[in-house]
């Protein structure tokens, strides 16, 4: 037999082995044979949880010096902004994946950002929350909302910057 007949050979013996082991589907997104699907999500904004602007633009600082990104406005520049013609922010496109539920003595679920206590998850998802926690696969991630942003009006040229205060979009989902 030729090297080449062996190499051959062995792949066809070896083949049926490497399919095992490399799946069309990640472990993540199959579990118990089951392709993973998300049994409960809940969306809140870092305004619903707390009225202290400082801690918000705190967590806020904090996402901003640490995301690798750095994709300010989305990466649009002004003749992308003329036709868009909505508020762009600035700092839209930064997140974390920071974030913690962390349970409370009083049977709720107390949220932190960055390590930053930020409040309690509102009530009406805590209880539902609490029984996916136990069981499911936890993911969680926040968006910056607010802050420095542009515009270009239609009848306007140039692109304005405003600014508006900062706040989080807060993602948790339980599959």
């Amino acid at each position: 037999m030729s090297f080449y007949e062996s190499i051959k050979t062995f792949i066809k013996e070896h083949a049926s082995r490497s399919s095992q082991l490399i799946k069309t589907k990640s472990l993540k997104e199959v579990r118990d044979g089951h392709p993973v699907t998300i049994k409960h999500k809940v969306q809140v904004k870092a305004s619903d949880l707390t009225n202290d602007q400082v801690v918000i633009d705190q967590v806020v600082n904090k996402i901003i010096s640490k995301d690798y990104s750095k994709r300010s406005y989305a990466g649009k520049t002004d003749k992308d902004l003329a036709a868009y013609n909505k508020k762009i922010y600035r700092y839209e496109s930064y997140r974390t994946k920071n974030v913690k539920l962390v349970p409370s003595p009083s049977d709720r679920l107390d949220i932190y950002i960055e390590n930053t206590y930020l409040g309690r998850l509102p009530q009406k998802d805590t209880k539902q929350a609490l029984e996916h926690l136990q069981s499911s696969i936890f993911m969680a991630f926040a968006y910056v909302d607010g802050g420095p942003y542009r515009q270009c009006p239609a009848e306007i040229q140039n692109a304005e910057t405003e600014k508006d205060p900062y706040d989080l979009h807060i993602y948790i989902q339980f599959s």
